[in-house]
C-alpha cells in the first residue's frame, strides 16, 4: 500500500505537469479564404452579369513568457466584391465593394487537465477598420454611398487545447463570454454631398444559450519547441 502511494505521489506531479511551452516558444495560427464566381444567361443578352469575389487573411503570434502563458498581436485583412452589370436595353451597373482591416493584442493562460489537454481563458483588445461602398450607374446618373467604419473592441472567451506534438496544438474555443465595443461610422451620399456620423456602445455576453453557438476550431504551429515536454 505504501508502494502504491508513493509512486502515485511521483507520478502525479508527472502527469499534470506536461509543460505546454518552453519560454521563448512562438505560436504561429494563420487563416486564408478565397472565393470568385461568375454568372450569365448566355440565351438572354438582355440578363446581368454577376460577378463576386472575397478575399480574407488573419495571422495571430504568440510568444511565450511561462509554460503555461502567451501574449502576442493578431492582425487581418479581407477584401470582396459584388458586381452586376447589363449593356441591354440601357447600360446598368451596380457594384458592392467592402474591405477590413483589423490589429490588436491577446494575452492567454492555460492550465493543464493531463495527458496533453488544457483549459484556457484568452483576453485581447484590437481595432478594425472598414470601408463599404455602393455605386449605382446608367447612362444618365452615378451615384456613390461610402460608410466608413472605426471599431475598438475587448473581449474575453475561454476553450479547450489538446497538445498534440511537440510542434502542433489543435484548440477549440466557445464564443466570447465578455465583449465590449465602440464604433465610429461616417456615410458619405456623392449625390447630395451630406455626411451622416454615427456612434454605438455595444456590451454582449454569451453566458446564455448562445454560448456555444459560436465555436471555433483551430491548429497553430510551435516553433522554437527544442526540448520534449
Amino acid at each position: 500500500m505504501k508502494k502504491t502511494l508513493l509512486t502515485a505521489t511521483l507520478l502525479l506531479p508527472a502527469f499534470f505537469g506536461f509543460a505546454q511551452f518552453q519560454k521563448g516558444n512562438k505560436v504561429l495560427g494563420f487563416g486564408l479564404g478565397f472565393s470568385t464566381y461568375k454568372g450569365e444567361n448566355q440565351n438572354n443578352n438582355t440578363s446581368p452579369v454577376n460577378k463576386n469575389q472575397s478575399f480574407n487573411f488573419s495571422t495571430e503570434l504568440g510568444f511565450a513568457t511561462k509554460e503555461n502563458a502567451l501574449h502576442g498581436f493578431f492582425a487581418g485583412a479581407g477584401y470582396g466584391e459584388n458586381k452586376s452589370e447589363s449593356n441591354q436595353p440601357i447600360y446598368n451597373l451596380s457594384k458592392n465593394q467592402n474591405q477590413s482591416l483589423n490589429v490588436g493584442y491577446f494575452t492567454r493562460r492555460y492550465k493543464s487537465l493531463g495527458k496533453g489537454f488544457y483549459v484556457f481563458g484568452d483576453l485581447r483588445g484590437g481595432y478594425n477598420y472598414s470601408e463599404n461602398k455602393n455605386v449605382n450607374v446608367n447612362s444618365t446618373i452615378r451615384l456613390e454611398n461610402t460608410q466608413k467604419t472605426h471599431t475598438v473592441n475587448i473581449s474575453a472567451f475561454p476553450g479547450i487545447a489538446y497538445k498534440w506534438s511537440n510542434r502542433f496544438l489543435l484548440e477549440v474555443r466557445t464564443g466570447d463570454l465578455i465583449s465590449l465595443g465602440y464604433n465610429r461610422s461616417i456615410n458619405t451620399n456623392s449625390s447630395n454631398n451630406e455626411k451622416f456620423v454615427g456612434n454605438n456602445f455595444s456590451f454582449n455576453s454569451s453566458l446564455g444559450l448562445g454560448f456555444l453557438q459560436n465555436i471555433g476550431i483551430g491548429a497553430r504551429w510551435i516553433i522554437g519547441q527544442n526540448k520534449k515536454s
